[in-house]
């Protein structure tokens, strides 16, 4: 379920379900979708498509795989909301469906895959990728993530002493679109 960005005090907190067409009920029913539940998914999911596009290399792909995620979140959001790391809970759960979708992609020649995630540790990935791809702050990226800043800024000096170079430098932006560099962590 991918709320729109536009609009999002509008929002409403139900969601209508089909029914089968042979039953005297009204034609949907309404299923009430927790007010913390909705104002998670807004909050975080423009970013959560950002990285699975990232990731996937693919603009619908991303799209089913977050939309997937946040309806299986939808299921589970009472134990979710009830955990000392929600978001982390979330970000296993969206890493789980994109290394199901990397790895079904992998299947079909010539399709391009995250070539990050493939040379360096989970964690050490996504911090290159929100940090340095996608632009993040190290707060933004560790409130995403679910961990603690200190985390995402280690996984990252980690990950550009294993891999220093091209995989974990910023991509290539016109000088006048670029935003200020991370405290100076991607190059």
């Amino acid at each position: 379920m991918i709320l729109p960005s536009r609009g999002r005090e509008q929002v409403p907190a139900a969601a209508s379900c089909p029914q089968p067409p042979d039953t005297a009920l009204p034609r949907a029913v309404a299923v009430a979708v927790p007010r913390a539940y909705t104002a998670f998914c807004l909050l975080h999911q423009d970013r959560y498509l950002s990285y699975a596009r990232e990731r996937v290399q693919d603009e619908w792909v991303g799209r089913k795989v977050v939309e997937t995620a946040l309806g299986d979140l939808a299921t589970i959001w009472p134990a979710v909301i009830s955990s000392s790391r929600p978001a982390a809970v979330v970000w296993g759960l969206l890493n789980t469906l994109i290394s199901s979708a990397v790895h079904a992609r992998r299947g079909i020649a010539g399709m391009p895959v995250d070539a990050v995630h493939r040379v360096l540790p989970a964690a050490q990935a996504d911090s290159v990728i929100l940090l340095c791809r996608l632009r993040l702050s190290e707060t933004q990226a560790a409130e995403l993530m679910g961990v603690d800043e200190w985390a995402v800024t280690s996984h990252l000096r980690m990950a550009q002493r294993n891999m220093p170079g091209e995989l974990t430098s910023a991509p290539a932006t016109s000088p006048a679109l670029a935003p200020p560099l991370l405290r100076g962590a991607c190059p």
